[in-house]
């Protein structure tokens, strides 16, 4: 015969295995998350009429996760799309394959595989306050990839300093020559208020290519300077090369943005110079107004682009 005093111990013996085994597969399931970027816009192009249109800055949704192995280690993946509303830029597909991978963590650095972007093109994030749209950096220069069947390595920091590289594989060599054949490596070093790398792709998507960027950040105040060399071993034109500034002054909730650069390696004359201004509503959330004037030798290069968007994050 069971007293009334047991039931309650019972009840609980049953139910916190039951409920601890609930919590433990409720940790496996993949996070869900994305970004919304619009902003209608203003285009003006110097050699026709000006046009306005509503813009998707890199619109996207993903699921991440991981599953614990042994202490440590733990399997990671990520699936990620970016979301196209004006379909027909995108040759007719409304979801494009962004940032999807799957690989191990452990304490000895991080191993992946999949379609990524490149060490060199990370290395950059900071410095570009435009990112994702027309006053992108990747507009102006070369080294702003993310291939397919990559195989990536990024290791612990230790004592500021972070190396990161990838391996282009596509089925054309060994296995051992592609992992040398086509790469792309960085190494960046942070502290509080200091941000410096250097990163090198050899033969990605026919180019050579070296990069610098450094960061300077004290209170509001934030300074970025880019400079990068390149070759491309398709043509005849050598080493070109490119540099890009930025800076951004935060008050309250209001960020003032400015960046400019110059560089020959997508065009002949290349310059394009951005400000803008960003409310930050919270963490999650901020509207922001930009302009964006680019320049280049050929006319029908030249454009103007002004508007007002919203970012939510997810």
């Amino acid at each position: 015969m069971t007293s009334k005093r047991s039931i309650p111990l019972l009840v609980a013996a049953i139910w916190l295995p039951a409920h601890s085994v609930q919590a433990q597969e409720s940790s496996l399931l993949p996070a869900f998350y994305g970004r919304i970027n619009l902003a209608p816009v203003l285009n003006m192009p110097d050699n026709r009429g000006s046009n306005s249109d509503v813009v998707s800055h890199a619109s996207r949704i993903g699921l991440e996760g991981e599953i614990p192995v042994t202490d440590g280690i733990d399997l990671i993946y990520q699936a990620e799309y970016q979301i196209n509303p004006n379909k027909q830029d995108f040759n007719d597909r409304i979801f494009t394959q962004r940032n999807s991978w799957a690989g191990v963590s452990s304490p000895w650095g991080t191993l992946f595989a999949g379609r990524n972007d490149t060490p060199m093109k990370l290395l950059q994030l900071r410095i570009d306050l435009f990112n994702d749209m027309q006053g992108d950096v990747r507009t102006l220069v070369v080294g702003e990839n993310r291939p397919n069947d990559t195989v990536n390595y990024v290791s612990p920091r230790l004592a500021g300093f972070t190396f990161s590289y990838s391996a282009i594989i596509d089925g054309q060599d060994s296995l051992r020559d592609r992992a040398t054949k086509s790469t792309s490596t960085s190494l960046a070093y942070d502290t509080d208020h200091v941000h410096v790398g250097v990163a090198v792709d050899n033969d990605v998507l026919n180019n050579d290519v070296f990069r610098f960027v450094t960061q300077y950040r004290e209170g509001g105040l934030q300074l970025g300077l880019l400079y990068e060399l390149s070759e491309n071993g398709t043509n005849t034109r050598g080493k070109e090369d490119g540099l890009f500034v930025s800076a951004a002054l935060t008050r309250g909730k209001l960020v003032y943005k400015a960046q400019t650069g110059a560089s020959e390696q997508r065009r002949d004359g290349n310059r394009q110079t951005s400000l803008g201004v960003d409310y930050i509503v919270n963490r999650d959330f901020r509207w922001f107004t930009f302009m964006t004037a680019t320049r280049a030798d050929s006319r029908a290069q030249r454009t103007d682009q002004v508007g007002i968007g919203l970012e939510l994050n997810f």
